[in-house]
């Protein structure tokens, strides 16, 4: 076992560990990520022109200026999809698309299914340390989320900012009785315990390298 590195901006410090046979583990607690949510399933979209969608759009990093969603911040320009502006576009039903870290190949980076539905898809996010000292490739890795007595098969679907760590999908989060509202739910305390093993891949995705 060897220690890969530690994420103390959480209000606790997280260690994060390998073992011998590569699997990446840490115990943290679970905010609720919602990207990928784009009503491809016929579930409730992450975004929406109205805010009316499972996520704040201020969480997003969006707002709505002169009854146009736009981005408030610039990070918001890397998870959402752009029009010819560079500001959100607008999907039917008021959808306003975003993306994860893995994409479906062959669909294109504009293409809203493209990308792994939080509603329907339990995935968990990791930083970018565990992507750049893990040796297997973590994009599309299988993982697995336990949380009081109960587990919950993953796919590694996206990345997060690197002084963040224990983030998980709404379906995730649902599966295991966590609250899985992105604007209301989650777990403040570092009572759920994440494991991922580079290099496999999760049923039915693909490993992707970074």
């Amino acid at each position: 076992m060897k220690v890969l590195g530690n994420i103390s901006n959480e209000g606790y410090v997280c260690t994060i560990y390998e073992d011998e046979e590569g699997r990446v583990y840490f115990t943290a607690d679970a905010d609720i990520d919602a990207d990928g949510a784009n009503g491809q399933n016929g579930k409730q979209p992450a975004y929406t022109i109205n805010d009316s969608g499972s996520e704040f759009l201020a969480n997003g990093g969006m707002k709505i200026t002169n009854g146009k969603v736009i981005c408030a911040k610039s990070w918001a320009r890397s998870i959402v999809i752009l029009d010819s502006d560079n500001e959100p576009k607008v999907f039917p039903n008021g959808i306003i698309a975003s993306m994860t870290w893995y994409r479906h190949s062959g669909k294109s980076m504009s293409d809203p299914t493209a990308y792994v539905d939080a509603e329907t898809v339990p995935y968990i996010v990791v930083p970018p340390l565990v992507v750049q000292k893990t040796k297997g490739i973590v994009r599309g890795c299988r993982a697995r989320v336990t949380y009081n007595g109960n587990s919950v098969d993953c796919v590694v679907a996206d990345r997060g900012p690197k002084n963040r760590i224990g983030e998980l999908s709404i379906a995730a989060a649902r599966a295991l009785g966590i609250p899985s509202s992105p604007r209301h739910g989650g777990l403040t305390m570092p009572n759920v315990f994440y494991e991922l093993w580079p290099g496999q891949a999760a049923e039915g995705y693909e490993l992707q390298s970074a």
